[in-house]
């Protein structure tokens, strides 16, 4: 049975100022440590305040978590364009809303996307925030297929295969380059691999 506390974060759509810092903290320092690294007493010492505040906003770490990821997921998937079969261009412009918003995480040190992050905790996360973390992956893979298939027929892109394991391929090798980068502070792998990735798409 889904825990409650949960179940009302991952409806919470309103955020005070406070909360929302409490929030944001908690997802860089999930970004760079781990979500089960992360107590309530570093963010607390992180943010300067005492614990009981962020029980206040977030009376349990589940409730924060599935809020943080909540958020995560609706921002990035807002930011993902529509496309318009009578339109081509309108295939790379999808393309780029997808891939332009990933690009700043090749400059910040130590830290990877924050699925990527939790997909690699999977098996000990609890279950409202397994369900976040794997519906993300499959949407994003959908999506992902939708665009490449459309933008193949419409001539925009050239890449071989199947645009449902193209979208796979794509979408995997984005998520490990980033962990390596992250794991080796190497901006320049992550480069090499996007780079790969944009060649195949292309057909370059």
């Amino acid at each position: 049975m889904a825990d409650s506390q949960t179940e009302i974060a991952y409806k919470c759509c309103d955020l005070s100022d406070t909360a929302i810092k409490i929030a944001d903290t908690f997802q860089g320092m999930v970004m760079q440590r781990g979500f089960n690294a992360v107590s309530y007493g570093d963010l607390a010492k992180e943010l300067g305040i005492r614990t009981a505040s962020i029980h206040y906003h977030f009376p349990s770490k589940a409730m924060l978590g599935a809020v943080v990821i909540k958020r995560y997921r609706e921002n990035f998937q807002t930011l993902w364009q529509d496309v318009d079969a009578a339109d081509p261009q309108s295939y790379v412009r999808a393309y780029e809303s997808f891939i332009t918003p990933i690009k700043p995480v090749r400059n910040m040190e130590g830290v990877s996307c924050l699925f990527g992050v939790l997909g690699a905790e999977y098996q000990t996360l609890c279950p409202n925030i397994q369900d976040v973390v794997t519906s993300f992956f499959v949407e994003q893979a959908k999506w992902l297929e939708k665009v490449f298939d459309g933008g193949r027929k419409a001539g925009v892109f050239n890449f071989s295969g199947s645009a449902a394991n193209f979208a796979k391929l794509f979408g995997s090798a984005l998520q490990g380059a980033m962990l390596i980068k992250k794991s080796t502070n190497s901006p320049e792998h992550f480069d090499a691999v996007l780079g790969q990735l944009e060649d195949m798409l292309y057909g370059r």
